[in-house]
């Protein structure tokens, strides 16, 4: 019995005909009757749409009707309601809840009706599905909001129907969250039973419910579920038949998503799986799509589970071979000239066309990344040199390709055998067939970019020449590009040096190839011409007077649309000759290219076109190079940045599937799910916002104070939203790193127009005005920025903005606010390391370890110097806060890892260094950990524990005395260790030197007297020279001149050693200023007093470059 009126149950029905008809026109209006009647009518008419809905698709006589109807409920249940700016919000939460009991209700009587199609049951499932999603509230549960939904589907996996017991499982695979812990003890035989059900279309539903569910579940539910897994890897081996490939496919689906939640579970069936997998992958009369899948699986394992894959003796060597044989499987719709291959001009979609050997190609890749070199390379070894040899060009297109895949995770052992391939590559450059060339010109690119420096240094003269060999007339446009594309990862690494001997060669090629009638070869071209001109630098001057002009032309001309990019390379080409070349070199040209970007920038119409882009890079390249001059031209350069720079996110609320797809596959965009519904968001937009605010941050930095006018509108407008403008992580990065350079010329703007220094200036209001609300967001934003390394930005901005201001500058509030935030920072760290240690379990592998850790290690340091500039701006100011929120942390990581004794013992150096006498307060959170540090493995522990040593005596007054003076032969034992002078360990001994000397001056005469106190000096001079560390530099060379100004023993028994030591320091620049004028004044006038025979033969005997700074320094 319907619950609505006839009338309206036939104009519903009506309408509904109308939506589906062929009719545009019929169509059109129908739409607009039901978003503006219907929908938008008010809340009984939206409610009576929903009920007819559901009821037609209960009950209607006309099948197509009731899948449609289900379709449209689905919609506009979905939907956001009219009238809210809240996009998680649907219309389904906001109608009266008699009528949300009531469609539940008729839904779940469609379900379960006998009677449905199945089309009609899965489109009523979807819309279950939909209703059941947890919407806009965060205190979802399914059995309080819809208490019927769970036994019914229960019930409904036991019925006879079995598109009834599949549909039950679309939904659990749809919203698995409605699987609540007070069912979850049944859940287990329910999915046992389905994975044996009768029906195929059963057994994959249920797997896919499976895997929704067990991804929702935390690792200490999976045990509960462990046991299913032979019940669902007996699914491979059932639809193995070949009438079942789609559902082996799907199968294939769900595991691989199954191994990377929990590959470690696979363990006990490895090899089994190595097996199957090999014999599927294989298979040429199998679907592409379940061979494929096949080889995924086992990527997947290696990716998920390396240490596993490792330990099966039998994985690496068949998985290895089953890539290269799958390699083979290319070009297989073409002949065998590759006529088809010569002549495609949209190059960059070719892998397309050979899904297989695209396929097999990554999954090596990802192999050698994973499970490394001496994994990997023996069987390598043993099949690509029996491929390179073969009469088959497919053959030997794998053998090449293998080589490039390979060369970045294996590059450790690869690396020391550069001479032997490049023997094996070399003479296929210029194999018959083009493929094969082009493969080997692709392991030349590949090997100069894994094997940088090495290829660069040691073999440019065989790889060079061989890339420019294929460049000529002899060779097939694709094989040209591609030469000239590897020539683009040769050039970054090399110097110019390295490049000048073959520049006449590959410009003479580049240059005849700039008139191919290919637009993608003349892209290449140029983009290669620009890399090399950036590497080549000043060398490149030679060809600036034949291609500018050319450039200048391509830019000058007119263009359609698809000769746009090509335009765009040419401002890139030219600017980065420019900047290769000097300013000088490029003057002449300047005001011509200002002309000519300027043009194009007024007639670029289209928000797409890539000249746009292009532009502002270069504009930011001739204000590097031109400085000053730049400045007339800011005017037309900036209102395009700055409107870029402020562009907000483009946000598209998804309601139709069909418009999902079309997003999913349209360039710049991103699809993110949100409580139930998803979101467009336009990344290309945002890509460009930062690298706009990049650029202005070259204008800020290389203007200063000329730039200063455009700075409060960009705080105001660009920086203060971009620092919490979490759509794009680059944003709020490129955000942060702008900050110090807009502050400094606030700061020079204020020099130059009140003509006062910089410590004047950093007082002024005008600078207050902008460093203050940057620094309060940039404090909100260290608690909830939710990437590792935009926070290690946000940190360094913070100390950097900190120490740019005066001392002083923060309140105690903001002291506070920070303490907590550093508080929250580092527990969180800790608390990360804790899981990370805890990853390696029974069911996953900690494969990011060294990721991770690597990002936090520069976190926590960055974490360190933001204590430094706070200690160092406050005082004993931030002792309070210290104590009540520092503290805590410290005493337990002095207990910690490494890592984390590290980062306390700097907290600690600094605390005692800024707030001096004062910190003793604290002292038994730290005194007695110094003597352990002082002998710790740990060079950076060590480096620590001398410093704070170091620091307490210089600055922490007579209470520190009897622990500096206790761990004094601590120090000498580093700064005196054999391997003291090591890279690893010459800063710790260095800032052992340094504090010994603080010591000596500062107890010396009263705490150590005497014959004591002479050796100790005599010693200390031993420990010299200090150059590597330019903070423990000074100190121990201004005690060195109060000895020579003395005539201490200590120095005139020991004159060689003490000039060397000083000749050093000035060879290395470790003093500067009033240090090195000291040192340069007091060893003049000792040195005049020395015989000069003797001093000419002292000198005589240091290494020249010594000889020469003493010589330049004192002459």
């Amino acid at each position: 019995m319907s619950l609505l009126p006839q009338e309206t149950k036939l104009a519903l029905t009506a309408m509904l005909n109308n939506l589906m008809s062929p009719d545009n026109e019929v169509r059109s209006q129908a739409e607009v009757l039901l978003n503006e009647h219907w929908i938008a009518g008010g809340e009984n008419q939206l409610s009576q749409l929903l009920v007819g809905l559901a009821e037609a698709s209960l009950s209607d006589d006309n099948g197509t009707i009731r899948a449609f109807s289900a379709v449209i409920f689905r919609r506009v249940a979905s939907k956001q309601p009219e009238n809210t700016t809240d996009v998680t919000l649907r219309t389904i939460d906001v109608i009266p809840a008699e009528v949300n009991t009531k469609l539940k209700s008729l839904l779940l009587e469609g379900l379960i009706n006998s009677q449905q199609t199945p089309e009609v049951r899965h489109k009523i499932a979807d819309a279950v599905a939909g209703l059941a999603k947890p919407g806009s509230s965060s205190n979802f549960s399914t059995s309080a909001t819809w208490p019927q939904l769970i036994p019914a589907l229960i019930h409904g996996t036991n019925q006879s129907d079995n598109t009834i017991r599949e549909c039950c499982f679309r939904i659990f695979a749809s919203v698995p969250e409605v699987i609540d812990n007070s069912i979850a003890s049944q859940i287990a035989p329910i999915f046992e039973q389905a994975l044996a059900d009768p029906s195929d279309e059963v057994k994959i539903a249920a797997l896919r419910a499976f895997t929704a569910y067990f991804r929702q579940l935390s690792k200490n539910q999976w045990p509960s579920l462990h046991h299913l897994l032979p019940s669902i890897l007996n699914l491979l081996s059932h639809f193995q038949d070949g009438s079942k490939e789609h559902e082996l496919a799907a199968t294939f689906e769900s595991i691989i998503e199954l191994a990377e939640l929990a590959p470690k579970m696979f363990k006990p069936t490895l090899q089994t799986i190595l097996e199957f997998c090999i014999s599927i992958a294989k298979n040429k009369e199998i679907d592409t799509n379940a061979r494929l899948s096949a080889l995924e699986l086992l990527s997947t394992l290696a990716d998920e589970a390396p240490n596993m894959c490792r330990n099966e003796p039998n994985f690496a060597p068949k998985v290895v071979q089953l890539c290269l044989e799958l390699m083979t499987e290319v070009g297989e719709d073409d002949d065998d000239q590759a006529s088809e291959w010569i002549e495609e001009n949209d190059i960059n979609q070719s892998e397309n066309n050979d899904e297989v050997y695209s396929a097999a190609k990554h999954s090596l890749d990802r192999l050698a990344l994973k499970l490394g070199g001496e994994v990997i390379l023996p069987s390598f070894s043993l099949w690509v040199p029996q491929l390179l040899e073969s009469s088959n060009w497919k053959d030997r297109h794998a053998a090449l390709m293998a080589f490039s895949n390979v060369a970045e995770g294996c590059a450790e052992i690869m690396i020391t055998q550069i001479s032997r391939i490049l023997d094996m590559v070399l003479p296929l450059i210029d194999d018959p067939h083009p493929r094969v060339q082009w493969a080997a010109v692709n392991a030349l690119g590949q090997m100069s970019t894994d094997f940088a420096d090495d290829m660069q240094l040691n073999y440019a003269d065989r790889v060079v020449p061989a890339l420019i060999s294929k460049m000529g007339p002899n060779s097939v446009s694709r094989v040209q590009v591609h030469a000239a594309a590897a020539m683009v990862n040769f050039a970054e690494n090399a110097t110019k040096e390295i490049l000048e001997h073959y520049l006449d060669s590959l410009l003479s090629n580049l240059l005849t190839l700039l008139q191919s009638p290919k637009t993608y070869v003349i892209e290449q071209v140029i983009t290669t011409i620009s890399i090399v001109a950036d590497a080549a630098q000043t060398k490149f001057m030679k060809y600036y007077d034949t291609l500018m002009p050319m450039l200048f032309q391509f830019m000058k001309s007119d263009t359609d649309a698809e000769l746009r990019t090509l335009k765009a390379k040419s401002i890139e080409c030219s600017t980065l000759i420019v900047v290769a070349v000097g300013k000088e070199k490029a003057h002449p040209q300047f005001q011509e290219m200002v002309q000519i970007f300027a043009a194009i920038q007024s007639s670029c119409v289209d928000d797409d076109d890539p000249c746009l882009s292009y532009l502002g890079q270069a504009w930011g390249r001739l204000c590097q190079v031109f400085g000053k001059e730049f400045l007339p031209y800011l005017g037309g350069v900036m209102p395009p940045l700055l409107a870029t720079a402020k562009a907000r996110a483009d946000l598209q609320l998804i309601e139709d599937e069909k418009e999902m797809e079309q997003l999913e596959h349209t360039e710049g965009w991103e699809i993110l799910p949100l409580q139930g519904k998803f979101i467009g968001l336009h990344t290309a937009v945002l890509d460009e916002k930062a690298q706009a605010i990049d650029i202005i941050n070259i204008y800020a930095g290389v203007l200063g104070e000329d730039f200063y006018s455009y700075v409060p509108e960009i705080v105001k407008d660009i920086v203060l939203p971009g620092l919490h403008f979490f759509y794009n992580d680059s944003v709020r990065y490129s955000t942060l790193f702008v900050i110090p350079s807009l502050l400094l010329s606030a700061q020079k703007a204020v020099m130059s127009g009140k003509n006062v220094s910089l410590d004047v200036a950093k007082r002024d209001a005008s600078v207050y005005e902008i460093w203050h609300p940057i620094f309060e967001k940039l404090v909100d934003l260290l608690s909830v920025e939710p990437l590792m390394e935009v926070l290690v930005a946000a940190y360094t901005c913070l100390h950097i903005i900190i120490d740019k201001m005066y001392p002083g500058i923060l309140t105690e509030k903001q002291l506070e606010m920070l303490g907590s935030k550093i508080r929250d920072t580092m527990t969180k760290y800790s608390e990360r390391a804790v899981l990370r240690q805890e990853e390696d379990n029974i069911y996953t592998e900690d494969i990011d370890e060294d990721d991770s850790e690597e990002v936090d290690n520069e976190l926590i340091g960055e974490v360190n110097k933001a204590l430094h500039s706070i200690f160092k701006s406050s005082g004993v100011a931030f002792l309070p806060v210290f104590q009540t929120e520092i503290a805590p942390l410290v005493q337990t990581f002095l207990g910690g890892t490494l890592d984390q004794r590290d980062w306390a013992l700097n907290a600690v150096d600094d605390l005692i260094e800024f707030t001096g006498p004062a910190s003793w307060a604290l002292k038994d959170l730290f005194v007695n950990h110094f003597a352990d540090a002082l002998v710790n493995g740990s060079s950076s522990i060590r480096l620590a524990a001398a410093y704070g040593i170091g620091v307490a005596a210089q600055f922490g007054g007579d209470s520190y005395a009897d622990m500096c003076l206790q761990n004094l032969q601590s120090l000498f034992d580093i700064a005196n260790a054999p391997d003291a002078r090591s890279e690893e360990n010459v800063e710790a001994a260095e800032n052992a030197c340094a504090s010994i000397a603080k010591i000596l001056r500062k107890y010396g005469g009263s705490r150590i007297t005497g014959a004591d106190l002479n050796q100790a000096l005599v010693e200390w001079v031993k420990t010299l020279p200090v150059y590597n560390d330019e903070e423990a530099a000074p100190f121990a060379y201004m005690f060195l001149c109060d000895l020579v100004e003395q005539g201490h023993d200590s120095v005139m028994g020991q004159i060689p050693k003490v000039l060397e030591s000083v000749g050093l320091a000035l060879q290395h620049d470790a003093i500067a200023s009033r240090t090195r004028q000291r040192v340069i004044d007091v060893f003049k006038t000792f040195m005049a007093k020395l015989p000069q025979d003797q001093l000419i033969s002292l000198v005589q005997a240091f290494p020249q470059d010594t000889q020469k700074a003493l010589h330049e320094a004192f002459q």
